[in-house]
């Protein structure tokens, strides 16, 4: 209780020193906490799930990377594999369209854009247990049959019980008549497979256009849409379940396609699937979790510093009442668990402040932080026992070395005034200054990564990709699977509204945020061979509306017998041709489809990669439109998109029309970036105000420290402005140092990390100037606000004591 009053007296003498104390631990502890909060989220996905050991998903481990897998290859597993114990098919049907019919009526309700719809079998359940309110798992193994969670089934229906809504009847996709067959209660685990609505993969084969949606029988097309767990048997090395998959692709090979490769299929574990980018495009690297805990420490760290170097700051003060202490018996360990306790006061009132600025920096990190963190989900015992040990470390961090420079005082040179010749407080000069270097190269490093992430945003969503996505808009289909027919029709229409330039029918734009690959047996002068390209198909229109470039041959030619074929620069290596006129006129699949011209390169995915080979043929079949808008006249393009709409609701009348602009869609292939940027952002304000609050708790000390010798100067003729400049050089000086230590630091790790680009910005020599100048300039505001006041202080109030 004695360190505990003593505490409280020095915080009440030390106000503003107190506060700036309490204000940098608490930024520090709070963004670390949301950071913990971040951490702990990702790492609880499929944490609790049993067998997880024995969990994998089978991923497309060749060329292209996929986490798709070959549908028959599902069924040949579930028949074949003698290492498998449990095969899960997860088919996702992406903002799929339900018609709940009212009872023994022609009404119904329409949910157009049903998010979370999977079609699986009875083994998801035993793989992620769910609680039954109604029914049960072996009725997914029938068709036509769907399970719903609890929340969708109070949305469908409303103010029943979960028996009631057995045998009710919903509509798929505006054709596939589903019947309820059971209700679970939602999964509370996080997961990357995690569903609301589970309709029965038997109901595929019943429907031929789903068949061909979900290319049921297709030994060469697969895409992340088609997914597959597997539960191997205890025991059962993955490269076992690898070689089974071999010998059975080998097996099930179609004869009449020469040179046929499936690909290669390896088996990733369920601890990977949240962390590993390469066959995941919304999960987190382990590398951002690590750098994630590297900025909270950062972060804290800065707090602490500034503990350290106002309490050491301090030390000359309070080296006469060490001294009176020491003469009094106190030993040196009683003295230091007396300055522990002040530090431990102060960083729990800072841990109290931090919690409320919780809100304001979640709120801040909002388009960082996933939808699925929520405060109130967190497991209070885990954040309770963070806070409590965050606040030991702190504690013992920020107090143990001004505990010991204080303890370390002679008591004779301390009742003398004479600490200074203490050489624990030479030593202490140093180390602050070495700290507050420290400080401000972090803020320094923040600053220029701010700069060069924006940078290279700006560049990447410039950059001409080698087609048009301005004024390009796309929208889906509404229940594809019967609807290309209406699809055609729509397109007839659109053609007809004149702020409309082109028009076409097919599947995906050039860029869009999934895979889309297709194995084909190229007839080549040495023999058929196995070729893997991403792909897309369409009508003739499409290289119209993303203004695609030929330059060998002709566009297609939509045709009854034979598909025709363009295909990019790229794709003429993997051809074994050396020039362009020369692939026209080669054939696949036996001359099932037929090259007619060769496109310019142009990018289909983000500029993190190369430009990939890719293959484009015609069809009449297609379940997304491609309108461009007239680009240089944008204020027509809401009579556009309102004549759009009218002429989608006269043949979809129950749907929404939901477009998408094609730009968006790019920039949104660096939403990690953005986020990235953010996050640095919110870093630099937060280091340079942690670093600020203690550059300006050091000019405090410098002006205190030296208030009679500003008052001689002032004497003897000093202006203002020279005072302040005496002030001011010692302190901005170690300002420039820190960014003569942040430039080539920041230059390595930013060169680092636009590695991961194949197209790249440059790290321009004015990002350097600019940080540097808006550094110090910050600084400089930062001193003026005390050196000012000391400068223009009286001086006989300064010299009456003398």
């Amino acid at each position: 209780m004695e360190f505990l009053n003593a505490a409280l007296r020095h915080i009440r003498k030390h106000k503003l020193i107190s506060a700036i104390n309490v204000l940098s631990l608490a930024i520090g502890i709070s963004a670390t906490l949301v950071i913990f909060l971040l951490i702990q989220y990702d790492y609880s996905f499929d944490k609790k799930v049993i067998n997880s050991d024995r969990i994998y998903r089978i991923v497309s481990d060749g060329e292209f990377k996929n986490p798709g897998i070959l549908v028959p290859l599902v069924r040949a597993l579930e028949n074949e594999s003698t290492g498998i114990e449990t095969i899960v098919p997860l088919y996702r049907s992406h903002n799929s369209k339900l018609k709940i019919y009212k009872d023994n009526t022609d009404k119904y309700q329409v949910f157009p854009k049903e998010s979370g719809v999977v079609l699986t079998n009875s083994n998801y359940f035993n793989l992620y247990p769910h609680q039954w309110l109604a029914g049960n798992a072996k009725s997914l193994n029938a068709p036509n049959n769907i399970v719903l969670t609890d929340n969708n089934f109070n949305r469908y229906f409303p103010k029943s019980d979960p028996t009631e809504a057995i045998g009710k009847t919903l509509v798929f996709a505006d054709s596939i008549i589903l019947t309820v067959t059971g209700v679970v209660q939602e999964m509370a685990q996080n997961s990357d497979f995690k569903f609301n609505s589970f309709i029965s993969t038997a109901t595929i084969p019943v429907y031929p256009a789903l068949k061909q949606i979900f290319s049921w029988d297709a030994w060469n097309n697969y895409t992340d849409a088609y997914q597959c767990l597997a539960l191997v048997n205890s025991g059962t090395a993955a490269s076992t379940i690898e070689s089974e998959i071999r010998q059975i692709l080998d097996k099930h090979k179609p004869k009449e396609e020469n040179g046929w490769q499936a690909g290669t299929f390896t088996l990733q574990p369920l601890s990977d699937v949240h962390f590993n980018t390469d066959f995941n495009y919304n999960v987190v690297k382990s590398d951002t979790i690590r750098n994630l805990i590297l900025l909270a420490t950062f972060l804290l760290t800065l707090g602490i510093i500034n503990f350290v170097n106002l309490s050491t700051a301090q030390s000359i003060e309070r080296a006469k009442e060490v001294g009176i202490r020491k003469t009094l018996g106190s030993s040196k360990l009683r003295l230091a668990l007396q300055f522990l306790t002040e530090t431990l006061v102060i960083a729990l009132i800072a841990t109290i402040f931090a919690l409320l600025l919780l809100p304001l920096l979640l709120h801040a990190f909002e388009g960082f932080i996933p939808q699925g963190l929520k405060w109130t989900n967190m497991p209070q015992f885990d954040i309770s026992i963070f806070l409590l040990v965050q606040l030991l470390v702190v504690t013992l961090l920020a107090g143990f070395y001004p505990a010991w420079i204080l303890t370390g005082y002679s008591p004779a040179f301390a009742l003398k005034n004479q600490a200074s010749k203490n050489t624990n407080l030479s030593r202490s000069v140093w180390v602050r200054k070495s700290l507050t270097v420290f400080q401000f190269v972090l803020a320094q490093l923040f600053l220029i990564c701010v700069l060069v992430v924006v940078k290279q945003i700006n560049f990447a969503t410039h950059k001409d990709m080698g087609f048009k996505k301005e004024a390009i808009v796309n929208f889906y289909i509404p229940g594809s699977f019967r609807n290309a027919e209406k699809g055609r029709l729509l397109k007839t229409k659109l053609n007809d509204i004149p702020e409309i330039e082109a028009v076409s029918f097919g599947n995906q734009s050039p860029a869009f945020s999934g895979t889309m690959t297709s194995t084909l047996g190229y007839d080549g002068v040495n023999g058929s061979e196995n070729i893997t390209m991403d792909a897309r198909n369409g009508d003739e229109n499409y290289i119209d509306v993303y203004n695609l470039k030929l330059i060998a041959g002709r566009n297609i030619r939509l045709l009854d017998s034979t598909s025709e074929m363009l295909i990019n620069e790229k794709a003429l290596s993997l051809l074994h041709v050396q020039s362009a006129e020369e692939a026209l006129g080669r054939t696949f699949n036996n001359g099932d489809k037929k090259i007619v011209g060769v496109l310019q390169n142009f990018n289909i995915a983000s500029i993190h990669n190369e430009i990939a080979p890719m293959m484009y043929w015609g069809t009449k079949d297609g379940y997304v439109m491609h309108i461009a808008l007239d680009p240089i006249h944008p204020e027509n393009w809401k009579v556009a998109l309102d004549k759009m709409k009218t002429a989608f609701k006269s043949i979809f009348p129950d749907d929404e029309f939901d477009y998408t602009f094609l730009d968006q869609t790019v920039e949104s292939f660096y939403k990690k970036e953005q986020q990235l940027s953010q996050l640095l952002r919110w870093s630099v304000i937060l280091s340079v105000l942690i670093a600020g609050l203690g550059l300006f708790g050091l000019a405090i000390f410098t002006a205190n420290q030296r208030t009679k010798e500003i008052g001689i100067r002032k004497v003897l003729g000093a202006s203002v402005v020279q005072i302040v400049f005496l002030l001011l050089k010692n302190l901005l000086s170690l300002v420039l140092v820190a960014c003569m230590i942040a430039f080539p630091i920041a230059w390595y790790v930013m060169n680092k990390w636009l590695d991961n680009f194949a197209y790249k910005t440059t790290i321009s020599w004015w990002i350097f100037v600019v940080s540097a100048v808006g550094l110090l300039t910050i600084a400089t505001f930062v001193l003026l606000s005390k050196t000012l006041l000391a400068a223009r202080a009286n001086p006989v109030d300064s010299l009456r004591n003398e």
